[in-house]
Protein backbone atom coordinates (compact mmCIF):
# COMPACT_ATOMS: atom_id res chain seq x y z
CA UNK A 1 0.00 0.00 0.00
CA UNK A 2 1.43 3.46 -0.55
CA UNK A 3 1.46 5.77 2.24
CA UNK A 4 3.49 8.34 0.69
CA UNK A 5 2.74 11.11 -1.96
CA UNK A 6 0.69 9.96 -4.64
CA UNK A 7 3.30 9.64 -7.98
CA UNK A 8 2.19 13.00 -9.25
CA UNK A 9 2.61 15.08 -6.56
CA UNK A 10 6.32 13.58 -6.26
CA UNK A 11 6.59 14.15 -9.84
CA UNK A 12 5.71 17.34 -9.03
CA UNK A 13 8.85 18.30 -6.94
CA UNK A 14 10.76 16.73 -9.76
CA UNK A 15 9.58 19.87 -11.51
CA UNK A 16 10.62 22.17 -9.07
CA UNK A 17 14.37 21.05 -9.12
CA UNK A 18 17.13 23.89 -9.87
CA UNK A 19 18.45 23.81 -13.16
CA UNK A 20 21.60 22.51 -13.45
CA UNK A 21 24.56 25.22 -13.75
CA UNK A 22 24.62 26.27 -17.34
CA UNK A 23 28.32 25.04 -17.55
CA UNK A 24 27.11 21.30 -17.43
CA UNK A 25 23.61 21.69 -19.04
CA UNK A 26 25.70 23.20 -22.41
CA UNK A 27 28.08 20.24 -21.87
CA UNK A 28 25.50 17.57 -21.99
CA UNK A 29 23.77 19.35 -24.83
CA UNK A 30 27.22 18.76 -26.51
CA UNK A 31 26.45 15.44 -27.12
CA UNK A 32 24.15 15.77 -30.00
CA UNK A 33 25.47 18.97 -30.54
CA UNK A 34 29.33 18.21 -32.58
CA UNK A 35 29.47 22.05 -33.54
CA UNK A 36 29.58 23.24 -29.95
CA UNK A 37 31.64 25.94 -29.03
CA UNK A 38 34.43 24.12 -26.70
CA UNK A 39 36.38 27.37 -25.91
CA UNK A 40 32.88 29.32 -24.70
CA UNK A 41 31.87 26.06 -22.83
CA UNK A 42 35.61 26.07 -21.19
CA UNK A 43 35.43 29.89 -20.28
CA UNK A 44 31.72 29.31 -18.58
CA UNK A 45 33.57 26.09 -16.68
CA UNK A 46 36.23 28.05 -15.35
CA UNK A 47 33.51 30.88 -14.01
CA UNK A 48 33.29 27.78 -10.77
CA UNK A 49 36.41 28.10 -9.43
CA UNK A 50 35.07 24.73 -6.91
CA UNK A 51 34.10 22.75 -10.32
CA UNK A 52 37.49 23.33 -11.82
CA UNK A 53 39.57 22.38 -8.72
CA UNK A 54 37.68 18.97 -9.12
CA UNK A 55 38.58 18.71 -12.61
CA UNK A 56 41.92 19.50 -12.39
CA UNK A 57 42.37 17.25 -9.61
CA UNK A 58 41.49 14.01 -11.70
CA UNK A 59 43.35 15.86 -14.45
CA UNK A 60 46.82 16.06 -12.46
CA UNK A 61 46.38 12.07 -11.32
CA UNK A 62 48.70 9.11 -12.09
CA UNK A 63 45.75 8.46 -14.02
CA UNK A 64 46.63 10.72 -16.56
CA UNK A 65 50.36 10.72 -16.37
CA UNK A 66 51.41 14.37 -17.52
CA UNK A 67 54.85 15.64 -17.15
CA UNK A 68 53.41 18.61 -16.20
CA UNK A 69 51.15 20.52 -14.35
CA UNK A 70 47.86 20.78 -16.16
CA UNK A 71 46.89 24.21 -14.37
CA UNK A 72 43.50 25.72 -16.48
CA UNK A 73 40.75 24.29 -17.74
CA UNK A 74 41.99 25.61 -21.20
CA UNK A 75 45.15 23.41 -20.79
CA UNK A 76 42.97 20.63 -19.88
CA UNK A 77 41.07 20.56 -22.57
CA UNK A 78 43.74 20.98 -24.56
CA UNK A 79 45.35 18.50 -23.46
CA UNK A 80 42.80 15.66 -23.09
CA UNK A 81 40.22 16.80 -25.16
CA UNK A 82 36.81 18.00 -24.71
CA UNK A 83 35.39 14.36 -25.68
CA UNK A 84 37.15 13.21 -22.73
CA UNK A 85 36.98 15.96 -19.98
CA UNK A 86 33.46 16.50 -20.71
CA UNK A 87 32.25 13.80 -18.25
CA UNK A 88 34.06 15.12 -15.35
CA UNK A 89 32.68 18.31 -15.57
CA UNK A 90 29.22 16.58 -15.57
CA UNK A 91 30.39 14.66 -12.70
CA UNK A 92 31.99 17.81 -10.62
CA UNK A 93 29.33 20.13 -11.46
CA UNK A 94 26.34 17.54 -9.93
CA UNK A 95 28.75 16.73 -7.14
CA UNK A 96 28.87 20.48 -6.37
CA UNK A 97 25.17 20.70 -6.62
CA UNK A 98 24.55 17.94 -4.18
CA UNK A 99 27.40 18.03 -1.69
CA UNK A 100 27.38 15.90 1.42
CA UNK A 101 24.88 17.12 3.98
CA UNK A 102 26.33 16.40 7.79
CA UNK A 103 22.58 17.01 9.60
CA UNK A 104 21.69 14.02 7.02
CA UNK A 105 21.49 10.60 7.67
CA UNK A 106 21.79 9.72 3.96
CA UNK A 107 25.49 9.16 3.19
CA UNK A 108 26.24 11.16 0.35
CA UNK A 109 29.77 10.59 0.32
CA UNK A 110 29.65 6.92 -0.20
CA UNK A 111 26.57 7.54 -2.80
CA UNK A 112 28.68 9.44 -5.14
CA UNK A 113 31.49 6.70 -4.65
CA UNK A 114 28.95 4.11 -5.81
CA UNK A 115 27.73 6.36 -8.59
CA UNK A 116 31.43 7.33 -9.67
CA UNK A 117 32.24 3.42 -9.34
CA UNK A 118 29.69 2.22 -11.61
CA UNK A 119 30.34 5.24 -14.18
CA UNK A 120 33.98 3.51 -14.29
CA UNK A 121 32.71 0.57 -14.59
CA UNK A 122 30.52 1.31 -17.50
CA UNK A 123 32.93 3.27 -19.45
CA UNK A 124 35.60 0.75 -19.48
CA UNK A 125 33.15 -1.70 -19.71
CA UNK A 126 31.35 0.30 -22.89
CA UNK A 127 35.17 0.79 -24.72
CA UNK A 128 35.69 -3.03 -24.99
CA UNK A 129 32.68 -2.98 -26.35
CA UNK A 130 33.34 -0.46 -28.79
CA UNK A 131 30.15 1.99 -27.39
CA UNK A 132 30.99 5.34 -26.05
CA UNK A 133 32.63 5.25 -22.85
CA UNK A 134 32.01 9.14 -22.13
CA UNK A 135 27.99 8.67 -22.74
CA UNK A 136 28.23 5.38 -20.41
CA UNK A 137 30.27 6.90 -17.37
CA UNK A 138 28.06 10.07 -17.29
CA UNK A 139 24.71 7.54 -17.53
CA UNK A 140 26.26 5.77 -14.50
CA UNK A 141 27.10 8.28 -12.47
CA UNK A 142 23.42 9.44 -13.03
CA UNK A 143 21.74 6.30 -12.71
CA UNK A 144 20.55 6.52 -9.03
CA UNK A 145 19.85 9.98 -9.56
CA UNK A 146 16.52 9.66 -8.62
CA UNK A 147 17.37 8.39 -5.08
CA UNK A 148 19.57 11.55 -4.65
CA UNK A 149 15.88 13.83 -5.51
CA UNK A 150 14.01 11.88 -2.92
CA UNK A 151 16.61 12.55 -0.29
CA UNK A 152 17.22 15.93 -1.25
CA UNK A 153 13.25 17.16 -1.92
CA UNK A 154 11.59 14.90 0.63
CA UNK A 155 14.08 13.57 3.59
CA UNK A 156 11.35 12.14 5.69
CA UNK A 157 10.07 10.28 2.73
CA UNK A 158 13.57 8.94 2.07
CA UNK A 159 14.11 7.51 5.56
CA UNK A 160 10.88 6.09 5.52
CA UNK A 161 11.74 3.69 2.74
CA UNK A 162 15.09 2.73 4.42
CA UNK A 163 12.93 2.01 7.46
CA UNK A 164 10.07 0.11 4.99
CA UNK A 165 12.94 -1.60 3.41
CA UNK A 166 14.15 -2.78 7.06
CA UNK A 167 10.87 -3.63 8.93
CA UNK A 168 9.24 -5.24 6.09
CA UNK A 169 12.83 -6.74 4.36
CA UNK A 170 11.97 -6.12 1.43
CA UNK A 171 14.22 -4.27 -1.48
CA UNK A 172 14.61 -0.95 -1.77
CA UNK A 173 12.40 -1.02 -4.97
CA UNK A 174 9.15 -2.70 -3.50
CA UNK A 175 10.04 -0.17 -0.32
CA UNK A 176 10.03 3.10 -2.82
CA UNK A 177 6.22 1.55 -4.33
CA UNK A 178 5.12 1.11 -1.36
CA UNK A 179 6.19 4.36 0.39
CA UNK A 180 6.30 7.02 -2.52
CA UNK A 181 4.04 5.47 -4.90
CA UNK A 182 6.96 5.27 -7.94
CA UNK A 183 10.55 3.92 -7.89
CA UNK A 184 13.95 5.67 -7.97
CA UNK A 185 14.04 4.47 -11.20
CA UNK A 186 10.89 6.74 -12.49
CA UNK A 187 11.97 9.26 -10.58
CA UNK A 188 15.47 9.59 -11.94
CA UNK A 189 13.95 9.12 -15.09
CA UNK A 190 11.57 12.72 -14.63
CA UNK A 191 14.45 14.43 -13.10
CA UNK A 192 16.69 13.80 -16.33
CA UNK A 193 13.82 14.73 -18.55
CA UNK A 194 13.52 18.03 -16.27
CA UNK A 195 17.49 18.54 -16.97
CA UNK A 196 17.14 17.63 -21.04
CA UNK A 197 19.82 14.71 -20.26
CA UNK A 198 20.42 12.97 -23.80
CA UNK A 199 17.29 10.68 -24.39
CA UNK A 200 19.86 7.50 -24.18
CA UNK A 201 20.98 8.46 -20.56
CA UNK A 202 17.10 9.11 -19.57
CA UNK A 203 16.28 5.68 -20.73
CA UNK A 204 19.53 3.80 -19.25
CA UNK A 205 18.86 5.54 -15.77
CA UNK A 206 14.95 4.46 -16.46
CA UNK A 207 15.78 1.12 -16.87
CA UNK A 208 19.22 0.01 -15.23
CA UNK A 209 17.46 -2.02 -12.84
CA UNK A 210 15.02 -3.84 -15.95
CA UNK A 211 16.71 -3.71 -18.83
CA UNK A 212 14.71 -4.41 -21.72
CA UNK A 213 15.70 -5.31 -25.44
CA UNK A 214 13.86 -1.87 -25.99
CA UNK A 215 15.64 -0.21 -23.48
CA UNK A 216 19.10 0.12 -26.00
CA UNK A 217 22.61 -0.69 -25.25
CA UNK A 218 23.39 2.07 -22.90
CA UNK A 219 20.61 1.03 -20.42
CA UNK A 220 22.24 -3.09 -20.40
CA UNK A 221 25.64 -1.62 -19.73
CA UNK A 222 24.27 0.54 -17.04
CA UNK A 223 22.68 -2.21 -15.75
CA UNK A 224 26.04 -4.45 -15.57
CA UNK A 225 27.59 -1.69 -14.34
CA UNK A 226 26.09 -1.21 -11.46
CA UNK A 227 25.36 -5.44 -10.43
CA UNK A 228 29.37 -4.75 -10.40
CA UNK A 229 30.01 -2.18 -8.59
CA UNK A 230 27.71 -3.24 -6.12
CA UNK A 231 30.00 -7.13 -6.36
CA UNK A 232 33.26 -5.30 -6.31
CA UNK A 233 31.68 -3.26 -3.08
CA UNK A 234 32.66 0.32 -4.65
CA UNK A 235 30.58 3.21 -2.21
CA UNK A 236 27.42 2.25 -0.73
CA UNK A 237 23.99 3.28 -2.57
CA UNK A 238 22.13 2.16 0.41
CA UNK A 239 21.69 -1.06 0.64
CA UNK A 240 23.94 -4.48 0.91
CA UNK A 241 22.29 -7.23 -1.39
CA UNK A 242 23.86 -7.29 -5.03
CA UNK A 243 21.42 -6.54 -7.54
CA UNK A 244 20.06 -9.77 -9.51
CA UNK A 245 22.30 -9.65 -13.18
CA UNK A 246 20.06 -9.77 -16.29
CA UNK A 247 20.94 -13.16 -18.18
CA UNK A 248 19.27 -11.15 -21.60
CA UNK A 249 21.13 -7.83 -20.97
CA UNK A 250 24.81 -9.61 -20.28
CA UNK A 251 23.60 -11.81 -23.56
CA UNK A 252 22.67 -8.64 -25.59
CA UNK A 253 25.89 -7.33 -25.03
CA UNK A 254 28.02 -10.44 -25.62
CA UNK A 255 30.35 -10.26 -22.70
CA UNK A 256 32.31 -12.88 -21.26
CA UNK A 257 33.47 -13.45 -17.71
CA UNK A 258 37.22 -13.16 -18.77
CA UNK A 259 35.92 -9.57 -20.21
CA UNK A 260 35.01 -8.71 -17.07
CA UNK A 261 37.80 -10.00 -14.87
CA UNK A 262 40.66 -8.99 -17.90
CA UNK A 263 38.64 -5.19 -16.81
CA UNK A 264 38.75 -5.11 -13.68
CA UNK A 265 42.78 -3.59 -13.50
CA UNK A 266 41.64 -0.80 -15.38
CA UNK A 267 38.33 -0.50 -13.75
CA UNK A 268 40.50 -0.01 -10.30
CA UNK A 269 42.97 2.38 -12.06
CA UNK A 270 40.30 4.73 -13.23
CA UNK A 271 38.02 4.39 -10.52
CA UNK A 272 41.37 5.98 -8.41
CA UNK A 273 41.44 8.73 -9.98
CA UNK A 274 37.63 9.26 -10.91
CA UNK A 275 37.48 9.50 -6.72
CA UNK A 276 39.60 12.51 -6.67
CA UNK A 277 36.47 14.80 -7.10
CA UNK A 278 35.06 14.18 -4.21
CA UNK A 279 36.56 16.29 -1.25
CA UNK A 280 36.71 19.93 -1.26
Amino acid sequence: MNNGLPMEQMFACVRQLPPLPVAVAEVLASFGRPDADVDEIAGKISLDQGMVTRVLRVANSAFYGFNSKVGTMHDAVVLLGFHNIRSLIVAAGLIRKFPSADDRMFDRNAFWQHNIGTGVCARVLAGRLGKDGELAFIAGLLHDVGRLVVETCCPEKFNAVAACCLADDISMLKAEQSVLGADHTQIGFEAARRWNFPVAIQQAIRDHHRPGEASGPLADIVHVANVLCHALDIGNAGYDHVPPLSAPAWQRLGLSWEMVRDSLPEIWRQNAAASLMLGD
